[in-house]
Parts: C-alpha cells; sequence; structure tokens
C-alpha cells in the first residue's frame, strides 16, 4: 500500500472512528436535560449538539493526515488490517451519504421552485428584501425556499385570506428565519456525515430543534410587540384552518427537515404555537456554554498537536495490533 492511499486510508479510518465514538456520546448523554433557555438559545445549543459527531470527525480526519504527513515513512509499503480497512470504508460511506444529501438537497429544491414558480407572480411585500412570489398551490404555504439565494413563496390562500396585520406578523416570522441562517442549519441538520440521523436520539435532536426554531422565529416576529404576538397567533390559526383536510400536501413538498425550506405550517398542530404567543411570557436567555465550549475544544485541539507526535507513536502500536 503506498504512502498516499495508507494515509487515505488511515484518514477515512479516523474519520469513521471518531463519527461513531462521539455520535453514541451525544446518543448516550443527550436524553438527561434538554437545553435550557429561549428558543434561540435553545436552537443554537441543538444544532451544536446535532453538529458534534461530524465536527469531532472532521477534526479526527484533518490531525489524522497531518501527524501522518509529518511521521508517517514514505518509502515503506506497510499492510493495514481488516479491521482499519472496515474502519476506512465506513468513513468512505458516511462521506458518500452526506455528498448524495447534498446533492439530493439541491436537486430536490429546485425541482420544487420550479413546480411553484412555474405560473407565480412577482410580489412586492413591505420589508421583504429577498425576491417574493404568489403561487397557487391549494395549500397554504408560506415559506423561505434555499439558503444563499432564498426565495419567498407565499401561497394565494394566505395572501386572501389574512388580514394586513396578520400578513405583517407572518412575514417578520420569516425574517426571523432568514435572519438566523435557518435554512442553512437545517441543511446541515440533515446533511451531517455521521450515523446519529439513524438513532432515535438523532430524531429526538431533529424534532426538538424544529419547535425551537420554529418558536426563535416566533418570537422575532413578537419582537414588534404585544400586537405583534397576537397578530401571529391568530395568523397561525387561520393559516391552520384553510389548510385541506386530511391533506398530506405538506409533508410530501417539504419532506421532513430534508429541504433547505422554512415554511410557517406544515400540515402539524399549532396549539402550543398558540398557546405560547397569547401567553405572552418574555424569552429567557438563560445561560449559555458556547464559550467553555469553545475554550475547551481550543484546548483539546493545542494539547493534542503538542503532543502529536507521541500520539502518532501510540497509533502506530494500535494500528499494527489491530487484526
Amino acid at each position: 500500500m503506498t504512502f498516499v492511499v495508507r494515509c487515505l486510508v488511515l484518514a477515512l479510518a479516523a474519520f469513521s472512528v471518531a463519527a461513531l465514538v462521539t455520535a453514541l456520546i451525544v446518543a448516550l448523554t443527550s436524553w438527561r436535560r434538554p437545553p435550557a433557555g429561549s428558543a434561540a438559545a435553545r436552537a443554537d445549543a441543538l444544532l451544536r449538539l446535532r453538529l458534534l459527531p461530524s465536527g469531532a470527525a472532521a477534526l479526527a480526519c484533518l490531525f489524522a493526515l497531518i501527524g501522518l504527513w509529518r511521521f508517517e515513512s514514505r518509502g515503506v509499503d506497510e499492510l493495514l488490517g481488516w479491521t482499519v480497512l472496515a474502519s476506512a470504508a465506513t468513513g468512505a460511506w458516511l462521506m458518500t451519504v452526506f455528498l448524495t444529501r447534498l446533492w439530493r438537497m439541491r436537486l430536490e429544491t429546485r425541482r420544487l421552485l420550479t413546480s411553484w414558480l412555474a405560473d407565480a407572480t412577482p410580489l412586492w411585500l413591505p420589508g421583504v428584501t429577498v425576491p417574493a412570489f404568489r403561487i397557487d398551490s391549494g395549500f397554504p404555504v408560506v415559506a423561505v425556499v434555499g439558503i444563499f439565494r432564498p426565495t419567498l413563496v407565499v401561497d394565494a390562500i394566505v395572501l386572501d385570506g389574512c388580514s394586513a396585520d396578520e400578513l405583517a406578523a407572518i412575514l417578520a416570522h420569516e425574517h426571523g428565519h432568514l435572519r438566523r441562517w435557518d435554512n442553512l442549519r437545517r441543511a446541515l441538520f440533515a446533511a451531517a456525515p455521521d450515523p446519529l440521523s439513524h438513532t432515535a436520539a438523532g430524531v429526538r435532536l431533529r424534532d426538538d430543534w424544529r419547535v425551537a426554531t420554529e418558536e426563535a422565529a416566533d418570537d422575532a416576529a413578537a419582537e414588534h410587540g404585544d400586537d405583534a404576538r397576537l397578530h401571529l397567533a391568530s395568523a397561525l390559526l387561520r393559516v391552520a384552518r384553510l389548510a385541506p383536510r386530511f391533506s398530506a400536501h405538506a409533508s410530501v413538498v417539504f419532506h421532513g427537515a430534508q429541504l433547505p425550506a422554512s415554511a410557517l405550517y406544515r400540515g402539524e398542530s399549532v396549539e402550543c404555537r398558540v398557546r405560547r404567543l397569547m401567553a405572552a411570557a418574555p424569552a429567557t436567555t438563560g445561560r449559555t456554554n458556547r464559550g467553555l465550549g469553545l475554550g475547551l475544544t481550543t484546548a483539546m485541539v493545542t494539547t493534542a498537536f503538542t503532543f502529536q507526535r507521541d500520539i502518532h507513536d501510540m497509533m502506530e502500536v494500535v494500528i499494527a495490533l489491530l487484526p
């Protein structure tokens, strides 16, 4: 096995092992205590928790590549055991899944927008800085679709059925999604190259993040005052009533969390969101461990690179002992 191939195999093996181990840790610990604080803080914490396995895997892969480049013998033709090869194959599979998910998102997003905009009419809406269109889908769709060139689509049912105040509250909600780059976060959440998404803990993280991110957008709309909060609650109820009964349109269109699209309503129950808006409870900031987490990560990475030669030598011993 040549030096380049050996580096690639060992880097992929490091990626898969780090992803699997960190995903297992997250799956075992995420059930204990859900993140506290405001909806925005909870959404941020859940996203960091979801991306932790992928981040750890990427760091492990980079660390392994640098160590191999610095310390591995180039003129030696070594054979690696089946354990390492299986780990590398798992890493390659995870990366393939990641790229496949991204490509599928791109194709499905383009197909969705093409179907919606085929007979769409351009809209001018106050305060909206992205391209906006009136569509006729038969479902009360209000959604921001896309990441770097987002497009706002509003169904005629919503435009004709909601009052001016309700529409303004809806637009403020969607602006909250835009301000927080929720479509990019949604894409990262869905495409992360680790096995966490296939576990019950991963599904729970995804569902909790959906709730928190919608509540964060609701809070962004409510920043305009108590009237805006009440108007948004009214708009949610109205949009839910406008949806055709027993329609599976929303779940089919948005395919869960797989598309980079932030929709006001997907066909789910809006009772909790409406009650929360009507309660007019102030958002609590809570305590954040972002600085602590960044400090610990920096310290661990610095320590690892300081003792990289020793770690590399230990890994050589471990690899030699593996079957």
